[in-house]
C-alpha cells in the first residue's frame, strides 16, 4: 500500500479513534453498541462490518461546527464543500458517489429526491445525541441509495432525572451560537426538547480566477462575505408500558439560509434556503419472551429554495411518508429479523417533472449468530418500486475469532441505487445536449467483497479493512456527442481500498493513527473519480484527567482532481487543529477549538475558498 508522508494525515482526533471503539480509563474497551450495522442491537466489538460509533460526549468534546465536520474526521469519507458554513457538501464513503450514501434520521429516510443525495448541512450538532456510520453496500438492509454506505442520526432523548442545559459561544467570522435543552424522566415517561440558533458572517467563499492565473485581484470581483443562519428545534416523549412496551414521539426541524456567489463576477447576492425536518411515531412491543415487535410511521421532508440570480428563484421540495414494521426473534440458534417497508416519496417544484412520485415496498429477512469461535450474517431484501419495479439484494457476512482479541472477518453483498428524479425526469431544453433525463435508466448496481481483522489487547488496538466494490450501470451523460445531456447507463467504476487505524492508551494520554487508501477510478477509461484523494490518514493526542481535557490533531488528504477528466488538480493539504475543555465546576465548562491554526490554504472543490484560522469559544451549563 502506498506510504502516506505525515503531513498528509488525516483525521478524527477529538473523536474516538476510527476504526476501533474507545478505550475506558481503565485500558479495556467501552461496550460501545451498534444497530445500523445489521438492524439490531449489538456490542461493536461482535459487529461484522466496518461501522464507527459517535456519541454525544464526543461531539461536545471536539467542539466541531457542523455534522460535515464529523464526518471529514472519519476514515473512509471525502467530503467537499462550495463555501463555508451551510455550503452545499457531499460526502463520498469509500468513493461511491454522494447520492450513493444513505442518510437514516432515527430509523427514517432522509434527503432529496431530485438530487438523490442527503442534506447533511443542514443538520446541526445540537440534534443530535448519536452517530453512527456503517463503511460498505448495505442494501440487503436498508435498499437503495446505499452502495456506499448508512449515515445514521439519533436525536436527543430523554433520561431518568431532570436535565436542563444551556450553550452559549462566539467565535471568527462573528459566528454566535446559543442552545437550550431540558430532558428527564420519571417512571417510565421520558421526554427532551431542545432549541437553538446559530448566525455566521462568514467569509467569501468564490475564489478570484486571478488566483489561479497570477495575475493581479480583479477590479470587477465581488469579494463579499456569504453569510449563514440556522435555527432548530428537536424532541420526543417516551411512555413505557406492561414490561418491556413503549410508544413514542419524536420530531426534528431546521431551517436555515446561506449566501454564496453564483459566479466571481456576479453582483448578485444569491442564497439558498433548506428546510429538513421529521416526525415519527413508534411502538414497541414484546410479543412473547424473545419477540419483539417495533412498528414505525414517519414523514420525512427536505425542501429547498434556491435564488441565484434576480430570476425567480427556484424550489425543489422532497416529503417521504414511511411505514416499517420489524420483528426480532430469538432462536435456539441466532437471531431471528422480518420487516416490511413502505415509502411513498412525493416531489413538489417549480422544475416541471413527467412524474413526481414514487412507491415503494421492501421485505427483509435476516439471520445472525454466533457459535463458539464463528460469527455469521445472513440478510436478503426485495424493493418492488413502482418506477422500474422489483430488486433482491443479499448479505454474506463472516467471521472467526483466532483468538479472544484477535479476528479476522470477511463479506460479499450487492446493492443497488434508484435513479434520481433529475436522472430520470429533467426536462430537455433547447438543446439535447443540455442536461435531461431518461425514464428508460435502469437502477445502478454493485457488488462488494470485503476482508478484516481486529485486534485488541491491552492499551492497544488496531484494525485493518480492505475492500473491492465494482459498480456498474452508473449514471452519465450520453458519450455520444450530439445527445451528450442525456443520462444513460453507461459507466462502470471499481472502487478498491484499505483503512488502517491505531489507538494506544496510557493512562490519561490517548494517542491514535490511520490511513485510509482509496483507488476510485472509471473502469472504462482508467481515470480516477473526481474529488477522492488516493490517501488521507489522521494523528491525534489526548489527554484528558481533572477539569481540563485537550486534545491536537493533525488531519489532511492527498492530490485529487477536480474534473472526471482528470485535467484540474486539487492539491493535498494538511490541517494542525486543537480544542481544550475546562471545567469551572460539575456544572460550568468552557469549551475552547482552534481550526487550521497554520491558515492553510487549500481547496474542496475548485473555485470555492476554505475557512482559514479560526476560534471559537463557549461556555455550557449542563447539570450531571
Amino acid at each position: 500500500m502506498p506510504a502516506v508522508r505525515f503531513s498528509m494525515l488525516a483525521a478524527a482526533l477529538a473523536l474516538p479513534c476510527p476504526l476501533l471503539a474507545a478505550p475506558a480509563p481503565g485500558g479495556g474497551a467501552l461496550e460501545a453498541v451498534v444497530v445500523t450495522a445489521s438492524r439490531q442491537q449489538q456490542r461493536i466489538e461482535d459487529s461484522l462490518a466496518a461501522v464507527e460509533v459517535i456519541e454525544r460526549e464526543d461531539i461536545e468534546r471536539a467542539g466541531h461546527s457542523s455534522l460535515i465536520e464529523v464526518l471529514r474526521a472519519l476514515p473512509g469519507i471525502r467530503v467537499t464543500a462550495n463555501g463555508g458554513a451551510g455550503a452545499n457538501a457531499n460526502v463520498y464513503v469509500r468513493g461511491a458517489e454522494a447520492r450513493h450514501t444513505l442518510l437514516l434520521i432515527d430509523g427514517l429516510r432522509a434527503g432529496s429526491a431530485s438530487s438523490g443525495a442527503p442534506t447533511l448541512e443542514n443538520i446541526p450538532l445540537g440534534l443530535i445525541e448519536r452517530i453512527e456510520v456503517l463503511r460498505g453496500p448495505a442494501s440487503a438492509l436498508y435498499g437503495s441509495e446505499a452502495i456506499g454506505g448508512v449515515i445514521q442520526v439519533f436525536t436527543r432523548k430523554g433520561e431518568a432525572g431532570f436535565r436542563p442545559e444551556l450553550f452559549v459561544g462566539y467565535g471568527s467570522e462573528r459566528t454566535r451560537k446559543a442552545s437550550a435543552a431540558l430532558s428527564g424522566g420519571a417512571g417510565r415517561l421520558r421526554y427532551s426538547l431542545n432549541v437553538g440558533a446559530e448566525h455566521s458572517d462568514g467569509f467569501n467563499s468564490k475564489r478570484d480566477p486571478a488566483f489561479w492565473a497570477g495575475t493581479p485581484p480583479r477590479t470587477s470581483y465581488w469579494a463579499d462575505d456569504d453569510g449563514f443562519r440556522n435555527t432548530h428545534a428537536g424532541g420526543s416523549v417516551t411512555l413505557g408500558f406492561r414490561d418491556r412496551d413503549e410508544i413514542g414521539l419524536g420530531f426534528t426541524y431546521s431551517d436555515s439560509r446561506s449566501r454564496y456567489d453564483a459566479s466571481a463576477a456576479s453582483y448578485f447576492d444569491s442564497w439558498m434556503d433548506k428546510t429538513a425536518g421529521t416526525l415519527s411515531l413508534h411502538l414497541r412491543n414484546e410479543l412473547r419472551a424473545g419477540w419483539t415487535s417495533t412498528l414505525r410511521l414517519g414523514r420525512s421532508i427536505d425542501e429547498s429554495l434556491n435564488r441565484a440570480s434576480a430570476a425567480a428563484p427556484s424550489r425543489h421540495d422532497t416529503e417521504q411518508d414511511q411505514l416499517m414494521w420489524q420483528h426480532d426473534v430469538d432462536l435456539p440458534l441466532g437471531r431471528l429479523l422480518l420487516a416490511y417497508e413502505y415509502v411513498e416519496t412525493r416531489l413538489d417544484s417549480t422544475t416541471v417533472y413527467n412524474k413526481d412520485s414514487r412507491r415503494v415496498n421492501s421485505l427483509l429477512l435476516g439471520w445472525s449468530a454466533q457459535i463458539d469461535a464463528h460469527h455469521l450474517q445472513l440478510n436478503a431484501r426485495h424493493d418492488d418500486n413502482s418506477q422500474f419495479g422489483g430488486k433482491t439484494t443479499g448479505l454474506l457476512a463472516y467471521g472467526y475469532d483466532l483468538t479472544p482479541s484477535l479476528r479476522l472477518r470477511g463479506s460479499i453483498a450487492t446493492a443497488f441505487n434508484a435513479p434520481t428524479f433529475n436522472q430520470l425526469y429533467w426536462p430537455m431544453a433547447s438543446s439535447p445536449t443540455s442536461y435531461h433525463g431518461n425514464p428508460d435508466l435502469k437502477p445502478e448496481r454493485a457488488l462488494n467483497r470485503e476482508l478484516g481483522i481486529r485486534w485488541a489487547q491491552g492499551a492497544h488496538s488496531v484494525e485493518l479493512n480492505y475492500f473491492d466494490n465494482r459498480v456498474k450501470d452508473l449514471i452519465a451523460g450520453n458519450p455520444v456527442y450530439a445527445l451528450r445531456g442525456q443520462q444513460v447507463n453507461v459507466a462502470e467504476a471499481r472502487l478498491e481500498g484499505a483503512e488502517l487505524g491505531y489507538m494506544l492508551s496510557l493512562g490519561a494520554f490517548t494517542v491514535s493513527a490511520g490511513l485510509d487508501w482509496l483507488d476510485a477510478k472509471d473502469e472504462q477509461n482508467g481515470r480516477r473519480l473526481p474529488r477522492r484523494a488516493r490517501q488521507s490518514g489522521f494523528l491525534r493526542l489526548a489527554h484528558a484527567a481533572g477539569p481540563l481535557d485537550w486534545g491536537v490533531e493533525w488531519n489532511g488528504a492527498g492530490r485529487r482532481h477536480d474534473d472526471a477528466a482528470n485535467t484540474v488538480d486539487l492539491h493535498g493539504y494538511g490541517l494542525l487543529d486543537a480544542y481544550l475543555h475546562y471545567r469551572l465546576s460539575p456544572q460550568w465548562r468552557i469549551e475552547a477549538r482552534a481550526n487550521n491554526l497554520l491558515d492553510a490554504d487549500y481547496e474542496l472543490a475548485r473555485g470555492y475558498r476554505t475557512p482559514g484560522a479560526s476560534v471559537f469559544v463557549g461556555l455550557r451549563y449542563a447539570p450531571r
